[in-house]
């Protein structure tokens, strides 16, 4: 855990197996996405890519300084532009001829000035590694590359600003220094972004992309329905106005997630994804939608998924503290789940058929089950499931939401437990339920066999 804190990304069940749909889930700790750069070598030597750069193109420690300042100011333009709604005066911080960038620019000022922005700035800049003297020459004179930090906010839906951060290739003109391009180091895609950006408001939701219009707006009669779920369950001490972004290829979501696009993520519907400080509640949390695995789902499918992933955000935004991973997928099909009355062999078919050939789960599902990189997720997020569930069986739902939050920040631990969830929920089970997590998990293994002898 480094100080600009852990960027999570929380991926959803999508559950409603072999009836509906199939299981679409994963788990990802997302690198985070701040931070300095390299910085770059000032001398004839080498840079740190091996390419040989002309000491001449090095500039001295005044000249680096005023580079600095200069894009400082174009910063600061760019974002007075955003505020004043001006694309004139953004589109005059673009090299004019950088066609693609330009036109890729346009695109992002037009989104931006449809979203409800609370804030808009960029931090201050940092050098990034150098560009080749190829790379130099094709770009323009005295060519350099800056890392940029920024932050943003949504108004009415976000705590507390959000980070991004940018790499910009500067080049000089006649006019001064401007942006030329943003592909010459790692620039994470925005949901500005995205190609024919719409923003539909819903009563609790805002639902931002570029999927087709008709199914965006499914997603917000769902999701505001699924608000409603999810505080009948946990409570209403959460940020209940959230945020959906809906690209409209895997392609898109897999740069907004900061994946690969094969990483697995055929089994992910869905992420909830977000910064969260040590110690802290979340402050702005995103529900990011595959469109390829989301729309494969019938639609209680797709009231699973959406639940199950505003079920993250409510324990995210509410409590501070991590739980098991069990705990916090299991309570998030949980709460998708409730209401349906679907029969608990037919959901959780994939886990049932592997415990009936005596190769069942030996202990509650841990972190490496949930990477859809390495493994077929949908079996550990059954199990999850319905470990909470034989919870909630024996104890009720008040007991089982009680537990989560006592993990979660409301019990005191000793220092010798420290801040591991797994050993927190140990202390937690026989103060919760009055057993402990090894007699629950014997008997929760006993109801897998079970169930496992009931066909539908």
């Amino acid at each position: 855990m480094t100080k600009a804190a852990r960027v999570a990304a929380i991926a959803l069940c999508a559950g409603l197996v072999a009836a509906v749909a199939g299981q679409l889930s994963g788990n990802f700790d997302l690198p985070l996405v701040s931070g300095r750069a390299p910085q770059a070598t000032h001398s004839g030597q080498p840079g740190n890519d091996g390419t040989d750069r002309a000491a001449s193109s090095v500039p001295t420690v005044d000249e680096l300084t005023a580079r600095m300042t200069a894009a400082q100011d174009l910063l600061s333009a760019r974002a007075t532009a955003v505020k004043t709604r001006s694309k004139i005066a953004w589109m005059a911080t673009v090299d004019a001829p950088a066609a693609a960038f330009r036109g890729r620019q346009s695109v992002a000022f037009d989104n931006l000035i449809k979203l409800p922005l609370g804030e808009f700035s960029y931090g201050s800049v940092q050098l990034a590694p150098e560009l080749t003297s190829a790379r130099t020459q094709r770009v323009g004179p005295n060519a350099w590359v800056a890392k940029v930090p920024g932050t943003y906010s949504l108004a009415g839906f976000d705590r507390a600003p959000r980070s991004f951060e940018a790499t910009f290739t500067m080049v000089q003109r006649s006019g001064g220094w401007r942006i030329a391009d943003d592909r010459d180091g790692t620039t994470a895609m925005q949901m500005w972004d995205l190609p024919r950006m719409r923003v539909l408001r819903g009563r609790s939701t805002i639902v931002i992309g570029n999927a087709p219009a008709a199914r965006m707006s499914e997603y917000k009669v769902t999701a505001d329905s699924a608000v409603h779920r999810v505080t009948g369950a946990w409570g209403k001490d959460w940020n209940s106005h959230v945020v959906l972004v809906t690209p409209s290829t895997t392609e898109e979501f897999a740069k907004l997630v900061l994946r690969s696009a094969d990483a697995g993520l055929d089994q992910v519907a869905a992420i909830t994804q977000g910064v969260i400080d040590p110690g802290q509640r979340a402050q702005g949390d995103r529900v990011v939608i595959n469109p390829k695995a989301f729309t494969a789902l019938q639609s209680i499918g797709r009231r699973v998924v959406i639940t199950h992933e505003l079920t993250h955000v409510a324990a995210r935004s509410s409590t501070t503290r991590q739980v098991p991973i069990w705990l916090s997928e299991g309570m998030a099909d949980f709460v998708g789940y409730s209401g349906l009355d679907l029969p608990r062999p037919v959901v959780a078919a994939d886990l049932l058929t592997v415990v009936r050939k005596g190769k069942g789960p030996k202990a509650l599902p841990t972190e490496a089950d949930f990477d859809p990189s390495r493994t077929k997720i949908a079996p550990f997020y059954a199990a999850s499931w319905l470990a909470v569930s034989r919870l909630d069986d024996l104890y009720g739902q008040a007991k089982v939401v009680a537990f989560y939050r006592s993990i979660a920040g409301g019990l005191t631990v000793n220092q010798a437990v420290g801040s591991d969830p797994d050993a927190i929920a140990l202390q937690a089970f026989p103060k919760s339920f009055g057993v402990t997590e090894a007699k629950f998990v014997t008997g929760w293994k006993r109801y897998l066999t079970t169930l496992a002898q009931t066909r539908g």
